[in-house]
């Protein structure tokens, strides 16, 4: 799907062309509107680029292991980022993310292990972002906060696997499913999942350690196995519904689950010898 517009020549990047672009500081050409895959990859002397505003797409693995590259601010016409495009890259802290996107790619910033800081443009509440893609943060291990855009409706599994220095999110008001492993051992300690929420994959959450109270949206369907489990810090699960399925062993046992007295999780907490408290 990416970069039809090869034919263009001069208007695209290539691993072919790519050498007499290259600097320490890159500014690239005004008429630039397309970096081809792997175009600058392992290029270590890059430290910063400043993109033509006109840029749409930037290609797989364009600037993967590009490991002296500090912050990347995409213009707001890239419409194509494909995967890992920025993987790899151990100094790279910032990234300014264009809501004129509509995919989050596979490991888009995977193992960019310093990315502190991302943020999206425009605002918010403009975004079209609809998904986050397998691995897209994974092992970004500094990052400690973030907002995510309201328009992304899922975040697919191992999205933010091992961010665990990862603290404080906003989950998407539009928000429908979590993936298996999505947040595998991250830092949070607590956390407010959304009342769209409808699907949570098994291990979503699995050894977030420091996480201490869930509250489980009534608009919740399906919980998959492991959800909370290993999570050695967490008190309490919270449930004012019954979800059609629940997985085995969401929590530990030292976990108690809060819930109405003879309901579906109340069954579910006595068969797998769950401690449980009731609403009243």
């Amino acid at each position: 799907m990416y970069y039809s517009s090869y034919s263009q020549g001069s208007k695209i990047i290539t691993r072919s062309n790519a050498r007499q672009y290259l600097r320490e500081d890159m500014c690239l050409p005004s008429h630039i509107r397309g970096i081809a895959p792997e175009a600058f990859q392992n290029r270590g002397v890059i430290r910063s680029v400043q993109f033509p505003a006109r840029l749409t797409s930037v290609g797989a693995r364009a600037f993967c292991g590009c490991v002296s590259l500090e912050a990347v601010a995409l213009p707001s016409q890239v419409s194509e980022l494909a995967s890992a495009a920025f993987s790899r890259c151990d100094a790279l802290q910032k990234a300014q993310i264009p809501g004129s996107l509509d995919t989050l790619t596979q490991s888009l910033f995977q193992e960019s292990r310093r990315l502190q800081t991302v943020t999206f443009t425009p605002p918010v509440n403009t975004n079209r972002i609809r998904k986050i893609q397998k691995y897209a943060f994974s092992e970004c291990k500094s990052l400690t906060a973030l907002w995510l855009p309201d328009s992304i409706s899922e975040i697919s599994d191992l999205a933010f696997y091992r961010c665990k220095s990862l603290e404080n999110i906003h989950f998407p008001e539009h928000l429908r499913r979590i993936g298996s492993q999505a947040f595998y051992f991250c830092g949070f300690d607590s956390i407010e999942l959304p009342g769209s929420l409808q699907v949570l994959e098994d291990s979503a959450f699995f050894k977030c350690t420091r996480l201490t109270t869930v509250r489980i949206p009534e608009s919740v369907r399906y919980i998959g196995k492991w959800a909370f489990h290993g999570c050695n810090r967490l008190q309490y699960v919270e449930f004012r519904h019954d979800p059609d399925f629940i997985g085995p062993w969401i929590i530990n046992r030292a976990t108690t689950i809060r819930c109405y007295r003879g309901s579906k999780v109340d069954q579910y907490c006595q068969e797998n010898g769950f401690k449980v408290e009731y609403w009243d």
